[in-house]
């Protein structure tokens, strides 16, 4: 009894929490209010405010699921044993893919982060350092092993991915005329050609 009694509350919290997301993208933190996301999960407020004590409760805690969800998403491409290029097209795509499977919740985690509690806004801050760490690592590694050219700026470099690969949440419509799979690998390849020493090589395993 205890274990169903414990199923049907995560159930509803996952209810408030995928409501609040909902809400969060289609109008903005500040202009979504509790009873509204209570409304939205099919949820009273005696239970609504059970499982979340606040809105920006809902928000903090979505940014910290999806933030650990890129992080063990790039940590498997930062153990492979795949080239540094393989890597870096493999976070492109991981990125990209997010934007499809996860729109909502993207959406909320670049657009609305200013809204977070200072301390969650701290613990984030700090996770998406891990983020930027990991893609530095590989960038790192290119330039050790000679694969990618002479002179690039790590950071620079990241930032110019990651801005690439954000933004397409604000234009990217499942419908639209590519696909996501097909948006990543243009992207790959753009990267890729801006980054490898010489022309860009196939990808495949193995150091470059």
């Amino acid at each position: 009894m205890a274990d169903n009694h414990e199923n049907d509350g995560n159930q509803v919290k996952e209810r408030i929490i995928r409501a609040a997301t909902e809400l969060f993208m289609e109008r903005g933190f500040s202009g979504t209010t509790v009873r509204e996301i209570g409304d939205r999960a099919g949820v009273g407020q005696s239970s609504l405010y059970h499982h979340a004590r606040s809105k920006g409760q809902l928000l903090s805690e979505l940014h910290a699921r999806h933030v650990q969800e890129i992080i063990g998403l790039l940590e498997a491409i930062v153990e492979s044993q795949d080239a540094p290029s393989v890597q870096l097209r493999g976070v492109i795509t991981a990125l990209l893919t997010m934007v499809h499977t996860h729109r909502a919740v993207v959406t909320v985690y670049l657009r609305e982060s200013y809204a977070l509690p200072v301390e969650a806004r701290k613990k984030v801050g700090q996770e998406r350092k891990k983020v930027d760490s990991m893609i530095d690592l590989i960038l790192k590694r290119g330039l050790e092993s000679g694969e990618f050219r002479p002179g690039l700026d790590v950071r620079l470099t990241r930032r110019a991915i990651l801005g690439m690969c954000n933004w397409a949440y604000q234009w990217y419509q499942p419908n639209g005329p590519q696909t996501i799979a097909e948006i990543s690998a243009y992207f790959a390849d753009l990267a890729e050609a801006a980054v490898v020493n010489g022309r860009p090589r196939k990808s495949g395993k193995g150091g470059g």
